[in-house]
């Protein structure tokens, strides 16, 4: 963490890289760590999704959103990026 990657950008470790950690010691593939990393956020997304089920009137779960930004953007070539 003492990368200047991670310095620069002001990236901090979050639960996800000590769980991380340690699923890696446990002998959990990595390919299997998004699976692991969402499997404990569940619960609370169905306690959410219920909550919002049983409140009437029903409301958008996502409400749209409209982008107020401009329309033309200039792109930066990946290999030009810092």
């Amino acid at each position: 963490l003492k990368d200047n990657f991670f310095i620069e950008r002001k990236l901090y470790p979050n639960v996800d890289f000590y769980s991380g950690i340690l699923y890696r010691m446990i002998g959990i593939p990595t390919n299997m760590f998004t699976v692991m990393f969402a499997i404990g956020r569940l619960p609370g997304m169905i306690a959410q999704w219920k909550e919002m089920h049983d409140s009437l009137p029903l409301k958008i779960g996502r409400p749209r959103q409209i982008y107020t930004g401009s329309n033309l953007r200039s792109y930066i070539q990946m290999d030009e990026r810092p």
